[in-house]
């Protein structure tokens, strides 16, 4: 048989189960078939669907669901800083509601209503200078912007994420 010439690996971690698996891909699986059948397994399995039920419970107690959307998007980005969250509330826009017009304001209420900041908190923000400051060349040392102004418009309300922005939200999502 073929798959027993192959090699294979299978890493998983979940919580303080670790399974880490190499040989053949009939070893593999055979030895896999065990570990799930396993009473730890399955219980680590159900801590991370209770989990993921109680996450999305929380977010579907948001009044909002713009608002839910860019919530799991920074939660599950781990997202933490101000620019960060600017431009992820600009790419979901963007790429998720498909809107174009998004003046500081409406990033505002977006921001404000993953209940995460209350709109005091967010009032404080100066997104149009952040925003200026991601078009300057904001991208880390070399300077890259990572938003642009599409063609034809030139207000921050309009601005889309470069290439350099979104490879930026990917890394910060790894």
């Amino acid at each position: 048989m073929e798959d027993e010439v192959d090699e294979a690996r299978l890493y998983l971690q979940i919580g303080d189960v670790e399974v880490s698996l190499s040989g053949s891909i009939r070893e593999i699986n055979d030895r896999w078939q065990s570990i799930k059948d396993e009473d730890d397994w399955k219980s680590s399995v159900a801590l991370i669907s209770r989990a993921s039920q109680d996450a999305s419970m929380l977010y579907n107690e948001l009044p909002s669901k713009k608002g839910a959307g860019l919530a799991r998007m920074i939660d599950n980005c781990g997202l933490h800083r101000t620019t960060d969250l600017i431009l992820a509330a600009i790419y979901y826009l963007r790429t998720v509601e498909m809107e174009d017009d998004s003046p500081p304001r409406v990033l505002k209420k977006l921001l404000s209503s993953t209940g995460k900041w209350t709109e005091e908190d967010i009032e404080k923000w100066n997104i149009s200078l952040y925003i200026n400051r991601m078009v300057e060349g904001g991208g880390g040392d070399d300077k890259t912007p990572l938003l642009t102004y599409p063609p034809g418009k030139d207000k921050n309300r309009h601005v889309i994420l470069t290439s350099a922005g979104v490879e930026h939200l990917e890394r910060l999502s790894a």
